[in-house]
């Protein structure tokens, strides 16, 4: 599958590729090489895109949708704010990257991730 070349890729705050990325990071690439998309790179941490409200900035070029289809970013929240972005494989799992573990599929619908979804959104 596809997503073998993507598995177990090293985390690196702010990385971008192709040896380390952060979650933006490779939600970005994964844009690009699957679908030809270049989404604006708000060139920051996670936190620091919070701090400067670019998850608001970036909203309007992104339709909230109710089903997950490859391609949507799963947006999630850590202690009430949106933190991580995983790349939805489809409507049960994500292709995403954290500090501790490296990239991976996992099933965003498991009880580890389904509590924390703020919620789906479709580059338009």
């Amino acid at each position: 599958m596809w997503t073998d070349d993507w598995i177990g890729l090293p985390y690196a705050e702010r990385g971008r590729g192709p040896e380390a990325f952060d979650c933006l990071g490779l939600y970005l690439a994964l844009q690009r090489v699957r679908f030809g998309r270049e989404i604006p790179d708000p060139d920051c941490t996670m936190q620091a895109a919070l701090k400067h409200s670019v998850v608001d900035d970036l909203r309007p070029s992104f339709e909230r949708v109710e089903v997950a289809k490859e391609g949507d970013a799963l947006l999630f929240l850590s202690a009430g704010r949106p933190l991580h972005l995983g790349y939805a494989l489809g409507n049960r799992d994500m292709l995403h990257i954290e500090a501790h573990s490296g990239s991976r599929v996992d099933c965003w619908r498991g009880m580890r991730w389904i509590g924390k979804l703020e919620g789906i959104y479709r580059a338009r």
